[in-house]
């Protein structure tokens, strides 16, 4: 059309990743990862096969890179949130998790289907590692922020809690398949809470323990 500008071929390579990741996540996310194909991602895309091939060797190089765009967004995302003003980063932390995780059903569950196939391939399993890693440095590096910030001081480094945090939210995810009225995200807060009073043997506030009796 008359007055568009003309992409050049970096540009329009770049348009084609974008178009093929964004059909990578809807397949995947509907079909689970062993069960989607490059040629069912390639006719969600409207390329043929060729055209994704070129850009990704393999199924694996593909949600790879998904994730790492992933890894990216939500970094900078926890970044924006654990720089808002004191008494607001740690909580909205937590409330950003949660809207991504009802933004994106399935997500996590996704991501440890393939970690799971990941853990029996030694190459994948390194390159797993090594996305996953960068995930746990930007939820720690968030989370230091917003405590700094709001004048908190860890009990421990903010790497283990950050690899404490994302154990819980797969855990409560993959709880969610088997019983869909689990803990969900909403409560993970008072429950963390009451979890580091007992562990630290403080007594289970009044009204709690009668509420677990049979």
């Amino acid at each position: 059309m008359r007055g568009m500008k003309r992409l050049t071929r970096a540009e329009q390579n770049e348009r084609n990743r974008d178009l093929v990741l964004e059909a990578a996540r809807r397949v995947f996310l509907d079909r689970g990862y062993h069960a989607a194909t490059v040629e069912e991602i390639a006719d969600e895309a409207g390329f043929s096969r060729g055209v994704v091939y070129s850009r990704f060797g393999t199924k694996a190089d593909m949600f790879l890179a998904l994730l790492a765009d992933r890894i990216a967004e939500r970094a900078a995302q926890n970044a924006a949130a654990a720089g808002k003003p004191a008494d607001t980063g740690l909580s909205e932390l937590h409330e950003l998790a949660s809207r991504t995780e009802l933004a994106s059903p399935g997500w996590r569950v996704l991501v440890t289907e393939f970690r799971v196939h990941a853990a029996r391939d030694p190459e994948l399993s390194r390159r797993y590692a090594a996305a996953h890693a960068a995930t746990v440095d930007g939820v720690a590096s968030a989370v230091a922020a917003a405590a700094e910030r709001d004048g908190h001081v860890l009990a421990v480094p903010a790497r283990q809690l950050a690899e404490l945090l994302l154990a819980v939210e797969t855990g409560l995810a993959l709880e969610a398949l088997a019983d869909p009225g689990a803990v969900g995200f909403g409560q993970l807060p008072p429950v963390l809470g009451e979890l580091a009073g007992l562990l630290a043997g403080s007594p289970v506030p009044a009204g709690v323990a009668e509420a677990g009796q049979p």
